[in-house]
């Protein structure tokens, strides 16, 4: 099944869940902390509950979809639950309730990122192999777009242009955000269409015991347990570094919010570039060969702009990155697609989506006692910070490495 309509409401998903995550992680984020005095801490914890949440539930979702239910089934639960905790969060943040409003957060960040394990393998139904590098890259061009989308609608509210409800600023934008998602949203949950399976009788023991099995087999039987490493590692280091980037801006080079604004709309626009072309090019040169080659664009990325000195050389290199991070998750996405097992896809994918979710843990606290234990060197050490991030990318491609290319690619490649 690999219509062009359903290939376009794919990514149209893609475009409205990028759009709600960016003001949420923006303006939530400082709202809780800055405005209503909530810890750094608190705020935290609701990234490690909604992880240990997935923990317990991804793999179980993972082996029954792959076994008896449909994926779009599960995807029309979770961005209905998404929308109405987000929502819900949204009107307690207008009336200034500030504990509430973290508490349906918390639940709303949950569902949303168990929608990615529904939502990511029905690339495996919506085009075939030798095309699938092209709609990942499709797919991450529409998030990006669906960010600066959110970015436009949310100017508005935060600048104090419009004030619908009378509250803080910050508060405002979460509201419209959530509305925009959901109508977006529509089409691809009234309107996708794909294959039914087989209905059966299920009994939690029983499929306790067979997602231990499934994913015992699911390790064994592929590389998909080195390529999960390997993305941990350099996804950690490309999450960390993309988090604090606004604080190294601001300590290294001291810039305004507005050139903050116009670096990232900068950075949108290629990253869109870089998810686009990645696929093109990884349905041409191959999956895991180009990954390498976007690995190794990091190594040299992270500690040129780490050490530069020259302010014009630092922001083309700042907007050049962009392109690694669209090509990144593209071709990220289309690798484990190739590497899972056939019958396997969304147990695949739900710890794909476990890693990537789960992966921004290590790197961060490296980064936090880096700067926090070299306070003599002033602003240098955030350069030191960022170019140590160079470490898990390199760890990553050395992991890659162990990976054989698939034999689908070696067919597909074959003269």
């Amino acid at each position: 099944m690999n219509t062009k309509k359903n290939i376009f409401l794919w990514v149209l998903y893609d475009f409205a869940n990028s759009l709600v995550s960016i003001v949420f992680f923006l303006y939530f984020a400082q709202w809780i902390v800055i405005d209503r005095g909530i810890s750094d801490l608190y705020f935290n914890l609701t990234f490690t509950i909604s992880a240990l949440l997935l923990l317990f539930t991804v793999p179980i979702t993972g082996t029954l979809l792959d076994k008896y239910l449909r994926r779009i089934t599960g995807l029309r639960y979770t961005t209905v639950l998404t929308a109405i905790f987000y929502g819900i969060c949204a009107l307690f943040a207008i009336t200034n309730n500030e504990i509430y409003a973290l508490i349906f957060f918390t639940l709303g960040l949950y569902s949303y990122l168990l929608s990615f394990t529904f939502y990511t393998p029905l690339i495996n139904d919506i085009s075939k192999p030798e095309k699938r590098g092209i709609v990942s890259g499709l797919g991450i061009t529409a998030n990006y777009l669906g960010q600066f989308a959110g970015l436009l609608i949310a100017l508005p509210f935060s600048n104090g242009t419009l004030n619908l409800f009378g509250s803080i600023a910050r508060a405002e934008t979460l509201l419209p955000s959530v509305i925009a998602f959901f109508i977006i949203s529509l089409p691809m949950l009234i309107f996708f269409k794909e294959p039914k399976k087989e209905s059966g009788k299920f009994i939690l023991k029983y499929h306790i015991k067979e997602m231990i099995t499934e994913t015992k087999l699911l390790f064994s039987l592929s590389s998909v347990g080195l390529f999960l490493l390997a993305y941990f590692l350099f996804n950690d280091a490309i999450l960390t570094a993309s988090n604090n980037f606004p604080i190294f801006l601001e300590q290294v080079w001291g810039v305004s919010d507005t050139t903050k604004t116009y670096l990232l709309l900068g950075i949108l626009i290629t990253s869109a570039i870089g998810g686009t072309l990645s696929g093109y090019i990884a349905d041409k040169l191959g999956h895991k060969r180009t990954l390498m080659f976007i690995l190794l664009g990091w190594a040299i990325v992270f500690p040129f702009i780490g050490f530069i000195n020259n302010f014009t050389l630092f922001i083309i290199a700042t907007i050049f990155m962009g392109l690694f991070f669209g090509s990144n998750w593209a071709v990220s996405r289309s690798v484990m697609s190739y590497l899972a097992p056939k019958g396997k896809h969304n147990l695949a994918f739900a710890y794909f989506g476990l890693a990537e979710r789960a992966s921004s843990f290590i790197g961060p606290i490296v980064w936090g006692l880096t700067v926090s234990s070299l306070i003599s060197f002033g602003s240098f050490r955030y350069r030191i910070a960022i170019s140590i991030m160079t470490v898990f990318i390199i760890l990553g491609i050395l992991v890659l490495f162990k990976i054989k290319d698939d034999k689908k690619e070696k067919v597909l490649h074959s003269p």
